[in-house]
C-alpha cells in the first residue's frame, strides 16, 4: 500500500504544481494583453496629437490674419482695386488655414459674452467691475480659443467681471 500512497501523493503534488503553473501562465498572458492594449492606446494618442506643437505655432498666424482682415474698413476698399485684391488674398489665406485646421481636428471656439468663466477653456486677461453682470462672467474676448480634438490647444483669452466695490 505504500507505493500506492507514494504515487497518490506524488500525483497530488504534480496536480498542485500544474494548477500553479497554469495560473502563472494565465496571469502572464493577461499582463501581455494589457501591455499590448496600453501600447495601442499610446500609439493612437501619439498619432492624434503629433501635430499639437506645430498647430499651436500656427495659431498666432491665424490671429494675425484675422486682425489684418478686421483692420481694413470697407469704405477704404471702394475705388481702391489694389487694396481690394490684397484684402481678398488675405481672406483666402485665412480661409485656407482654417480649412486646414479643420482637416486636422483643430477647432476654434469663442466664448459668448455673459457666459460663465471656465478656467478649463478660458484664460482671464483682466477683471473689471460690472454692475450689470454677476462676478465670474465673460465680459470680453481678446483672442479665440482653439482645441485639438478634445484637448485645449490654447484657452480663449477673456475679460472677467468682478463685484463692483
Amino acid at each position: 500500500a505504500k507505493p500506492q500512497e507514494n504515487a497518490s501523493g506524488r500525483l497530488e503534488e504534480l496536480e498542485k504544481k500544474l494548477t500553479e503553473v497554469n495560473g502563472n501562465y494565465l496571469r502572464a498572458l493577461a499582463d501581455t494583453e494589457n501591455v499590448r492594449s496600453r501600447m495601442q492606446r499610446d500609439i493612437a494618442a501619439a498619432n492624434s496629437f503629433a501635430i499639437q506643437k506645430f498647430a499651436k505655432d500656427l495659431l498666432n498666424i491665424a490671429d494675425i490674419l484675422g486682425m489684418a482682415l478686421k483692420s481694413v474698413p470697407e469704405e477704404k476698399m471702394e475705388g481702391n482695386e489694389d487694396l481690394k485684391q490684397l484684402y481678398k488674398g488675405v481672406q483666402l489665406t485665412d480661409k485656407e488655414l482654417r480649412n486646414t485646421f479643420g482637416r486636422f481636428g483643430v477647432i476654434t471656439f469663442e466664448p459668448q459674452i455673459g457666459s460663465k468663466f471656465d478656467p478649463n477653456f478660458h484664460q482671464a486677461m483682466y477683471e473689471a467691475p460690472v454692475n450689470t453682470q454677476e462676478p465670474g462672467m465673460v465680459i470680453g474676448v481678446s483672442k479665440a480659443g482653439y482645441m485639438l480634438k478634445d484637448r485645449v490647444l490654447r484657452a480663449a483669452e477673456v475679460g472677467v467681471s468682478k463685484a463692483a466695490t
